[in-house]
């Protein structure tokens, strides 16, 4: 499959054809990097559902996905599209998650986060992110702070000064992550 027939389907992918188009997907031996370039696409429902795409395979096909991790973290700073960075955040943290696949906790010892870890801080403070992306990047980072101590310390004052404008749902999210850091720190 080329990318323009690629274009073509993520155009009308659905949830409930989500699933048969991974299956798709795998048979064709499809370039994940088009995948990855595809969730910079200027129209944002295919951008979006390129980067669900993408979770799709992080999540169920570690197998086949582990091997584009330090190209999918170069793009991610790069990642504008709120629906996609939802992804995005996600992905970071399901990766770097202590139940991770084995394929990925091989990995994330040596791999240097830094612009990730920055770039996560940029969207968690910025007014105009999302709360879902804001979520994930708050996990992402608490997945993180066993690999980078100074972490703890500058997510909990972040959440600190966050908690009283964000959402309920940011609220509720904040509350886990702040128990789930006290119990790294011990």
């Amino acid at each position: 499959m080329d990318k323009n027939e690629l274009i073509a389907v993520l155009e009308v992918l659905s949830l409930n054809r989500a699933v048969h188009f991974s299956a798709i997907i795998e048979n064709d031996n499809l370039e994940i990097n088009d995948l990855m370039e595809l969730s910079f696409h200027h129209q944002k429902e295919i951008a979006f559902r390129a980067a669900w795409m993408l979770e799709h395979f992080l999540a169920c096909k570690p197998e086949f996905f582990h091997s584009y991790i330090p190209d999918f973290l170069a793009l991610l700073p790069r990642q504008k599209n709120p629906s996609a960075m939802r992804h995005y955040a996600k992905m970071v943290a399901l990766m770097t998650d202590r139940k991770a696949s084995e394929f990925y906790r091989q990995l994330v010892p040596d791999i240097n986060f830094d612009s990730v870890i920055e770039i996560l801080f940029i969207w968690l403070i910025d007014p105009k992110t999302l709360v879902a992306v804001k979520v994930h990047c708050m996990q992402s980072l608490a997945n993180l702070s066993p690999h980078y101590d100074w972490i703890e310390e500058e997510l909990m004052e972040t959440i600190d000064h966050l908690t009283a404008t964000e959402s309920i749902a940011f609220f509720a999210r904040a509350k886990m992550i702040k128990k789930q850091l006290k119990r790294v720190a011990r």
